[in-house]
């Protein structure tokens, strides 16, 4: 089977936007595999990574990696084998990550405050000389009025006061208050297994969760990964 050759761009570090930096990761590294004649069936047996991640660099889908994580280490082992500065991949793909955002302008302050006005109620509270005189003037009619005000209400005070006395000494039982309904405590809900690893070295991992494969490859140091089995775990 005869390769395609493909132009170099290992010897080019391309000076484009941020934003179009990491749309050069993946073609690089497709370069540098083709250059060394090696299939990515090849590259995966050797190195351990899954194809399917192989694939994902090499197109630039880089969000189907499952965390930060797994696409530094995939990258540095795949740089590695193929002879690519991975400190260079790595900043182009972390350049548009670093553009700074501009802050949006403050409003501008009003030129100047509006003037207090005194406002309706404020200046119906000020009392005039002539209204205050007149109160003055009327306060001696009211005092025999008040006064006869106030014998009323004591007997009315007394009369109430002889029919609260004879109510007190007949009293009615009052009914009994309803027992409220005895209220269910919720049942606590059991624990649901959980199973969770944390790698100290890069590792190879073939991981089936209730008969079902979940993750297979090769993991970098640092990843931690969380699985909740219904029945069975296999490590």
């Amino acid at each position: 089977m005869t390769l395609k050759q493909e132009p170099d761009p290992l010897r080019r570090i391309p000076t484009k936007h941020t934003a179009d930096l990491r749309a050069e990761i993946g073609p690089i590294l497709r370069a540098a595999r083709l250059k060394r004649g090696q299939s990515l069936e090849a590259v995966a047996q050797q190195t351990r990574i899954s194809k399917r991640f192989l694939e994902a660099l090499e197109e630039n889908r880089f969000e189907q990696f499952p965390a930060i994580v797994y696409l530094r280490g995939f990258l540095k082992g795949y740089c590695e084998h193929l002879d690519v500065s991975f400190e260079e991949m790595w900043s182009l793909l972390t350049a548009a990550q670093d553009s700074p955002v501009e802050a949006a302008p403050a409003p501008d302050s009003p030129a100047s405050a509006a003037p207090h006005a005194p406002s309706a109620s404020e200046a119906a509270a000020t009392p005039t000389e002539d209204s205050a005189h007149s109160a003055h003037g009327t306060a001696p009619e009211h005092q025999g009025s008040g006064a006869t005000g106030a014998i009323v209400f004591a007997v009315a005070l007394a009369i109430g006061l002889a029919v609260f006395l004879f109510k007190d000494q007949n009293p009615e039982q009052a009914p009994s208050a309803p027992q409220p309904p005895a209220v269910l405590q919720p049942v606590a809900r059991a624990l649901e297994p959980k199973l969770v690893v944390r790698l100290v070295n890069d590792a190879w991992l073939r991981v089936s969760v209730d008969d079902r494969v979940v993750f297979e490859g090769r993991a970098p140091r640092g990843a931690v990964q969380e699985w909740s089995p219904a029945r069975f775990v296999d490590l």
